[in-house]
């Protein structure tokens, strides 16, 4: 009976959480080239928009530790087969308060950082399908920076779910990402977007002190193909900041908003070294 107990729990276990299949070989490190485009509003909630065009530099790197990767800059302090703990980063562009309506007279924003923990749990794996999904739970601390300042301005938390899937397309491998959750930020951090301090008060624009707690909602979809030649990124976000505890600010102009990028880049150089990758999420495993 013990024994049948054992191989039911092990064949629940195997049917939740497979595995993640056998890896593939990746280089340890590449070096790409390449141009993109991206178009954002000037902050979340804004009505005006910049459509920013720039020269790209892709650097992979999949150390036991330290990454660089289709998700981003973080490093590795745990893994399992079921969860991660990794130290992750975040950045947002600077917002010109000239190009906004509703800031007109108040001090530009930097751009901004965001650097802390997340913890990963795999939910669900599919290797012979190569999907996944995973639930994300990530906390980080955010700074101002400029040539001459690196200053603490709030703390985020942005719990939310993301779904791996691969397909083909145009002769190509695609891995599409989808991600939905939620945004939460400190007092600090809502008011350095939207607080109005009294002196930039006007008729039109009253004085503002944002409250913490629910910052919005947040839904992401990606697209990337990768060959030994090019790689190949699409990228969509939209926010909503229905009932957010920032909502009346006058500084909100709408309460939905698309962040739009593509980039196109070529490989130039790559280590001889590889090492394994997961096939569904692109990661080096341990």
């Amino acid at each position: 009976m013990t024994s049948s107990r054992a191989r039911f729990r092990s064949a629940l276990c195997a049917l939740l959480f497979p595995g993640p299949g056998p890896a593939q070989e990746l280089p340890l490190w590449e070096l790409a080239l390449g141009g993109g485009v991206l178009t954002i509003p000037e902050y979340r909630g804004s009505a005006n928009r910049r459509t920013l065009p720039f020269p790209f530099i892709y650097p992979t790197y999949r150390g036991k530790v330290w990454r660089i990767d289709d998700d981003g800059v973080r490093g590795v302090l745990y893994s399992s087969q079921r969860t991660e703990f990794d130290f992750s980063a975040d950045a947002n562009t600077a917002v010109d308060s000239d190009a906004s309506e509703a800031r007109q007279g108040m001090p530009d924003l930097d751009p901004t950082v965001q650097i802390g923990p997340q913890l990963r749990i795999r939910l669900m794996t599919q290797p012979d399908r190569r999907r996944a999904l995973y639930l994300n739970l990530p906390v980080r601390s955010v700074f101002e920076v400029n040539f001459d300042k690196f200053d603490h301005v709030g703390v985020t938390a942005s719990p939310h779910f993301t779904y791996y899937n691969w397909f083909d397309l145009f002769k190509r491998e695609w891995r599409m990402g989808l991600s939905a959750g939620l945004e939460f930020g400190d007092a600090e951090f809502h008011n350095f977007y939207y607080g109005v301090e009294p002196q930039f008060a006007t008729e039109t624009r009253p004085a503002y002190d944002a409250a913490s707690g629910f910052g919005g909602t947040r839904f992401i979809a990606s697209f990337i193909s990768r060959t030994r030649k090019s790689w190949i990124s699409f990228f969509a976000r939209y926010d909503r900041l229905d009932g957010a505890t920032f909502e009346d600010s006058p500084l909100v102009e709408q309460n939905g908003g698309f962040t739009v990028g593509f980039v196109y880049s070529r490989f130039l150089v790559r280590s001889k070294q590889t090492v394994p990758v997961n096939p569904v999420t692109n990661e080096r495993q341990r």
